[in-house]
């Protein structure tokens, strides 16, 4: 008999094509992926993966047992949640995924959680790459896109608005754009083709004619920061740009926004510290609903026009 264990490894693989990749996803060693595998395949009497130069790509043996290892798994956590669901104390861990961009925001909020229930322990997994929920990643996931997947449960908090931004000494140097669609002239901090989707990136391409772009960015806090110190003007988030004290909005409206979703899945929505940071997700967007809106600036009341 192999142990059940073993498979958290084969599915690991399968995702990501490499010892390296999963053990990361893991958070163990890869020499620890290697040997658990090795020992599934020597258990099994059969190559499951085969090393070529894409990585690691199942063999027909193991293209056959991956359906049912993800079944497997899938009941799996399906039982740990609903043990977990008669857990009726606030206390022990919850793992929320949201983006680096908002990764910021919840960390600054957090301590009020934590001065509510000194027992409980957030961990917060940020980044683009999406947890998966079902199979147990993370518990909890604050996202800006629809939720697709059936056996979840999507939540609307808020929204967030994006508008254009630049340090004083940019705007000292360059001025201020007479109107945010035409940027004829300005130094732009862009975003690469990953991000290419977010209301700024778009708004930067369309209305970007003329600009010189003086860098492109993967992450919205790496545009954040290079803003700050003067590089260029850019689209942000309205929750990030108006609380940033180095930065000025160069217009009132808001140029673009993205619907915010908290998404759970229903067995763990009735653990008592899950439920517990779900409210506080949802009183802190309400609470704080102008600033995501970009309805005003954080610890002034206007934006800058």
């Amino acid at each position: 008999m192999f142990d059940w264990n073993d498979l958290r490894y084969l599915l690991a693989i399968a995702r990501t094509g490499s010892l390296a990749s999963a053990a990361r996803d893991l958070g163990v060693e890869h020499t620890t992926v290697g040997r658990r595998l090795a020992a599934l395949e020597t258990t099994l009497g059969a190559r499951l993966f085969l090393r070529g130069p894409g990585g690691l790509t199942p063999t027909p043996a193991g293209l056959e047992i991956l359906p049912v290892a993800e079944e497997i798994a899938t009941r799996v956590e399906t039982i740990e949640r609903r043990v977990s669901g008669a857990d009726a104390r606030v206390e022990g861990t919850v793992r929320l995924t949201t983006s680096e961009a908002l990764s910021g925001y919840f960390a600054k909020q957090f301590w009020a959680l934590r001065y509510r229930h000194p027992e409980l322990m957030i961990e917060i997994l940020s980044g683009n790459r999406a947890y998966d929920l079902s199979r147990g990643e993370a518990d909890l996931a604050v996202r800006v896109r629809e939720t697709t997947e059936p056996d979840l449960v999507a939540r609307k908090v808020g929204i967030a608005a994006w508008s254009l931004y630049a340090a004083p000494s940019y705007v000292e140097r360059k001025g201020a754009p007479a109107s945010p669609e035409d940027l004829r002239g300005h130094d732009t901090i862009t975003f690469d083709d990953s991000l290419g989707a977010v209301p700024g990136a778009l708004w930067l391409q369309e209305h970007g004619q003329g600009a010189n772009i003086v860098m492109r960015g993967n992450s919205i806090v790496a545009v954040l920061n290079a803003a700050n110190f003067g590089m260029g003007l850019t689209a942000l988030p309205c929750f990030m740009g108006d609380s940033e004290p180095a930065l000025r909005r160069l217009t009132p409206r808001v140029l673009g926004a993205r619907d915010v979703y908290l998404v759970v899945h229903p067995d763990l929505a009735r653990v008592a510290r899950v439920r517990a940071v779900m409210e506080f997700i949802v009183e802190i967007f309400e609470r704080d609903a102008a600033l995501w809106k970009g309805e005003l600036r954080a610890g002034v009341g206007e934006p800058s026009a």
